[in-house]
Order: structure tokens, then sequence, then C-alpha cells
């Protein structure tokens, strides 16, 4: 048994928040606390401590927190690019504190990522966890990283239960005031498909990516909008190359233990083979129409 399990959920996540708030000022690295204990009352239908710690990371300060996770126990589980389609986070744990979100930029602000986090910053407000002052965004902000959130988390039913206190009960000045903040850290986009208003975007490379979280689509529609989304040449050579790698902590998740050579090789011709079934299919329903 772990240190952590011993510890109540919001309890730990929230000693956890402070634990890495001290290293960030240890490490002259600002962040930003979301989600969780971070987010201001109000704003969740059904407050929750969370089971993980999220921080956001100033760009040019992300490398120097990492160093300093490493140094003081925390173990990388997915790195920055196979954590999830946006590339934005890496996955830690520690035996006490639990899992760690570092993202090095929010998904749907990826455009600028260092303007992005500074216009966050400069509204920042504080919040006490476990008696350690943590950045937190200002509340209107906090209601665009809701929702870019919501955008991107598959949920049963019409509507995110995030989107109604953060979008539908805020006043048309506020949401005129969080349209402007997704102006300024070019999360136009994304905010559209977390309040509906995907198809206004449609011409939009970055839309492609955000149909299919909202909209549905399997692994290879992913593959096809995270390669349409894809910035230039290099970002969408680096898509391609990664669209049939094998993620070994998936997989590890998968199996119950950590894969062997063989089993990752049967994943990769697994997924080889998917693929390849679905382009077929894909032909097949085009040439019928």
């Amino acid at each position: 048994m772990t240190e952590g399990a011993l510890v109540p959920v919001a309890v730990r996540v929230e000693l956890a928040h402070a634990a890495v708030q001290r290293l960030a000022e240890q490490s002259g690295v600002d962040l930003l606390h979301i989600k969780g204990p971070a987010v201001h009352p109000g704003l969740r239908r059904t407050p929750s401590s969370g089971s993980d710690v999220d921080v956001v990371v100033r760009p040019d300060g992300v490398d120097a927190l990492m160093a300093a996770l490493a140094a003081h126990g925390w173990r990388v589980e997915t790195e920055f690019t196979s954590g999830s389609a946006f590339d934005h986070a890496a996955n830690l744990y520690h035996p006490s504190w639990g899992l760690l979100d570092v993202h090095r930029h929010y998904p749907g602000m990826d455009r600028d990522p260092a303007h992005a986090f500074d216009v966050l910053w400069g509204t920042r407000g504080s919040v006490q966890l476990a008696h350690v002052s943590c950045a937190v965004p200002d509340p209107l902000s906090q209601s665009l990283v809701l929702l870019l959130h919501a955008a991107r988390t598959p949920h049963e039913g019409a509507e995110h239960p995030d989107v109604g206190p953060n979008w539908h009960e805020r006043t048309p000045q506020e949401r005129d005031r969080i349209r402007e903040i997704a102006v300024a850290t070019g999360a136009t986009v994304g905010l559209a498909a977390a309040t509906g208003h995907l198809a206004e975007h449609a011409h939009d490379p970055e839309a492609a990516l955000w149909r299919v979280f909202t909209e549905g689509g399997d692994r290879l529609d992913e593959w096809g909008a995270r390669f349409r989304s894809a910035r230039g040449p290099r970002a969408k050579a680096s898509v391609a190359v990664r669209s049939l790698g094998v993620n070994r902590y998936y997989l590890a998740q998968k199996l119950g233990h950590q894969p062997s050579r063989p089993e990752v090789a049967a994943e990769f011709f697994r997924r080889l083979a998917a693929a390849a079934s679905g382009v077929v299919g894909r032909l097949r329903r085009g040439a019928r129409r």
C-alpha cells in the first residue's frame, strides 16, 4: 500500500497542490492551479476535489519544473506528446501525492502558449490550498478553462454539466468577457465547440479535432483530425509518425502489467490492421455514395 492510499483523496489532492506549488517557488517557475479544489465556488454543479492535480506552467519554466519534480520523487507516466490528442500535458505519479498533470499549454490555447499564459497570469487570483497560497485564473478565465475541458470530455446526455454554470447562467456581459479572453488566448474555436457554435468555424483546420470530441469518431478520425490541425510540415510529419506508435503507458493499463516487446509488437500490428481496415471501410462507403 502506498503512503498516499492512507490519506483521504480530497486531503491528499490539496496537499499535492501545495507540494507542487512549493517546488515551483523554489525553482522560480510560474504556474496556475486549475480544476479540483482550485476552482472558484459556484462554477461546477457538484464541487469536487478531483483525484489528481492539474497545473498550467509558464512555457519557459516547464523544463525547470519537470527537473525539480523528478528530483523529488515524481515519475513520468506519459510524456507531453503521448498524453492526449492536444500534446499538452505530461502525467506524473508520486507514491505519496498521487497523480499530477503538468500542462505546457491548455488545449485550445496552443497557438501562442506563452502569450496565453501571460493573459491568464495577468488577471490571476489566489486560493489557499493546505495553507499555501496558490495562483489561479480569475473566475471568468476559469469558466473558459472549464468550458474548453467540457468540449473535449465525452459525456452522456445533451450537454456537459460544466457548460450551464460557466456559459448559459452567465450574464451577457460575462459571456462577452469570456469571448474576449478566448480571443486573447487563441481559444475561440475551442469555445465555439463548447457552446455549440463549432459550425461557424468549419473552415478552420483546428475545428477538425474539436469536431471529433463533440460529434464522435474513431481513432482514425482522431488522427486524421490531428494531422489536419497540425500547423506546418514538421508538426504534420510528427503526427504521421506517431499515429501508429504504441503508447506503453496505456497498453500497460489495458494489460495490467508492463508490456513485453512481443506484446508491444502485437499491439503495433493490431493498430496497423485496424487503420488499414478503417481506410478500406471509408473507401467502400465513398464508392457507394
